[in-house]
């Protein structure tokens, strides 16, 4: 694994230009927006890395340094990286307008101003560098981002870069209560790394996303966690917006779901598919529509009819509710008797002290093996579930983003002891980048940060975090492409573009 410091001083000699005094030093800033999915441990790497973000009046103040960082701004130069929360969709949006006016409202549970440079608001971004989305580029995004000629993105900040940022399980958190507001009877959690014994095996957890599986005492519940777990509606907490981490979690569904079968409903022993029925809502409207992993869906509780004007059918009448955001799709799961929802590992224990049990889930590998395990969703896990999606690039395919996308996903992984939904929750940047009005090119100071990701140093803030490390062979590729000397950051392809700011 590459030196940290090494890597460092190579970044920070071209940072620096911008940097020379100290008050150069209080305005060297990158700023950027996306995925609730891996903000926590952004932030905590971003204020180990540079200076301490401290939040503004009415946004949230300063978060709890690291355990494992040594101390604010170890890199040792000043400077700051700002992140606005909002989403991987608005992320995406905001990454190929270059508009720091469409960043939404962020998740309002890490600092994403601060009080001590000045920035009380989004609008007091010095424009938009980078951005985190869980959800992959797809051809509609280079589609968007290759259309208007001279006024498109690509004519104006050169190519869509695209790699993978970090490693993070989709936990299923659940309240602790059934539907009518009683403590489920949960076996102890077994000495895996889980937070409670809750077991869900592939039809359980399909039959519940997919609206057939209602109630808490449903007999495929009962079969597999040694007894009734409690009574009332099951409601399932799903994100509104458009969202990376519901790709994720899609994605990995529909592949999984596809073969599953059961009782209609509680009520209805009729045998139906327990593929996952949630259509993709960003498609265009043909005929018909699909479900795949897709950042926003047809859900029933959100949309009445699709895109198509088709009404959204819900035959085994399960029950849902939604939000928008990670932080606040786990709010609503606490204050929901029954509910159950998914976000990333570091919103529920044990990553996050006091908060909501997560399930452990059936992976192929113990279905295929019988081993009668259940996974939780640890970073070991994740890691693991990642460690056979291995990059097969070349110089002349290195280059398209959409290289990195078909890659870079597993939605059905089959090591063993591999967690069943994972992924990469990855950054997308420009290629062309202008100096700003006061000499800091914010991409020399992004890639010092990502120079720390990827270093030695970062492993424990990530796994206490509940992510782990990218793998180095992607992280080989990602060096590769940064350097290439026409179609990497800065490289000759940006000759005659604008650059974006």
């Amino acid at each position: 694994m590459r030196n940290f410091k090494a890597l460092l001083m190579g970044s920070v000699a071209f940072a620096a230009m911008g940097v020379a005094s100290e008050s150069a030093q209080a305005q060297s800033f990158a700023f950027g927006a996306g995925a609730t999915f891996p903000q926590i441990v952004y932030r905590q790497l971003m204020d180990c890395m540079y200076d301490q973000a401290q939040g503004s009046t009415g946004k949230p103040g300063p978060l709890a340094k690291a355990a494992n960082c040594s101390g604010f701004n170890t890199s040792g130069y000043h400077g700051m990286i700002l992140y606005a929360p909002t989403g991987s969709g608005n992320g995406k949006t905001v990454l190929r307008t270059n508009d720091k006016t469409q960043i939404g409202t962020p998740s309002n549970s890490i600092p994403y101003t601060s009080s001590n440079i000045g920035v009380s608001n989004i609008t007091d971004y010095d424009g938009v560098q980078f951005i985190g989305s869980d959800d992959v580029v797809n051809a509609a995004d280079m589609t968007a981002w290759n259309t208007g000629g001279s006024s498109s993105p690509q004519s104006k900040f050169g190519n869509l870069i695209q790699f993978p940022g970090v490693i993070g399980a989709v936990a299923l958190g659940f309240n602790g209560k059934d539907g009518a507001g009683a403590t489920l009877n949960i076996l102890p959690a077994t000495p895996t790394g889980g937070s409670s014994g809750l077991n869900l095996s592939r039809n359980a957890f399909c039959g519940i996303a997919s609206g057939h599986i209602t109630q808490w005492n449903n007999p495929i519940l009962t079969a597999l966690n040694g007894g009734t777990l409690g009574t009332g509606n099951i409601t399932f907490v799903h994100r509104q917006d458009g969202s990376g981490t519901t790709f994720l979690f899609s994605n990995a569904l529909v592949e999984q779901c596809r073969y599953e079968f059961g009782p209609n409903s509680e009520t209805d022993s009729t045998v139906v598919s327990y593929a996952f029925p949630w259509t993709d809502h960003s498609q265009a409207c043909t005929t018909p529509l699909v479900a795949r992993g897709a950042n926003q869906l047809n859900w029933p509780d959100q949309f009445s009819t699709d895109q198509c004007g088709a009404a959204v059918a819900n035959p085994g009448g399960g029950h849902f509710a939604n939000a928008s955001g990670s932080g606040s799709l786990v709010a609503l799961v606490g204050s929901t008797n029954g509910a159950i929802g998914y976000a990333s590992g570091d919103f529920w224990l044990p990553v996050k002290a006091g908060g909501l049990k997560t399930a452990n889930l059936q992976s192929q590998w113990d279905i295929t093996g019988a081993t009668g395990q259940f996974q939780p969703p640890t970073f070991a896990g994740a890691q693991k579930a990642m460690a056979t999606a291995l990059p097969q690039f070349d110089s002349t395919t290195r280059a398209n983003p959409l290289t990195w996308s078909l890659q870079g996903v597993n939605p059905n992984p089959v090591v063993a002891g591999s967690y069943p939904i994972a992924g990469f929750s990855w950054i997308e940047m420009y290629q062309c980048y202008q100096t700003h009005s006061n000499g800091n090119n914010a991409y020399l100071w992004f890639k010092t940060w990502l120079d720390y990701l990827y270093g030695t140093g970062s492993v424990p803030i990530l796994n206490e975090n509940g992510f782990a490390q990218v793998p180095t062979p992607w992280i080989d590729q990602v060096y590769a492409l940064l350097n290439d000397p026409a179609n990497g950051p800065q490289g000759s392809g940006c000759t005659g573009k604008v650059g974006a700011y």
